[in-house]
């Protein structure tokens, strides 16, 4: 799956157009936003995430086709036992919006590329997720890329409900 690439997001009424479409499916919605957001909500906070230089917005593309998001950012999260080693750690959310497109083998293609560049070019000491437990497609992919769980906690979700997360972690070789 060499056809698989990244590119920053813009500020085009049809990149947001885009998330907002993907954002409609529940399948997408479920693991990303945990509900349906509202154009204004998708431009307002978009537009927010591109102007703020902590976080990066990429579309994952597939032969040319944007087929999904992905944003990344230097994170703070330390546990004192875990990272203790690292200065530069990263974390990153991304989802597939295109929903043939899911199921298909991609996400370790997408993890993987975006594992090397924020190990070659960000210079990252260590990547860490956080994903829901009960997402259990997104945990096997993570895994399958060399993550290694180290621990689950209990916080809320982006709409406050209540939610198990796991901790994983990839240490650059």
């Amino acid at each position: 799956m060499d056809d698989i690439t990244f590119e920053k997001l813009n500020e085009s009424f049809s990149d947001y157009d885009l998330i907002y479409n993907w954002c409609e499916n529940k399948e997408i919605y479920e693991w990303f936003e945990q509900r349906r957001l509202t154009k204004d909500e998708i431009y307002s906070k978009y537009y927010n995430k591109i102007h703020n230089s902590k976080q990066k917005l990429l579309f994952i593309k597939c032969q040319n086709k944007p087929i999904g998001l992905i944003q990344y950012y230097k994170t703070d999260y330390l546990n004192e036992n875990d990272l203790n080693q690292c200065n530069n750690v990263f974390e990153f959310d991304l989802f597939i919006g295109e929903v043939d497109c899911l199921s298909k083998g991609l996400g370790k293609t997408i993890v993987d590329k975006l594992n090397n560049l924020l190990f070659l070019e960000e210079n990252a000491d260590a990547i860490i997720l956080r994903p829901f437990k009960r997402n259990i497609r997104a945990i096997k992919c993570y895994l399958k890329c060399g993550f290694k769980q180290i621990k689950e906690y209990d916080d809320v979700d982006t709409i406050g409900n209540s939610e198990r997360y796991i901790v994983l972690i990839k240490y650059k070789k």
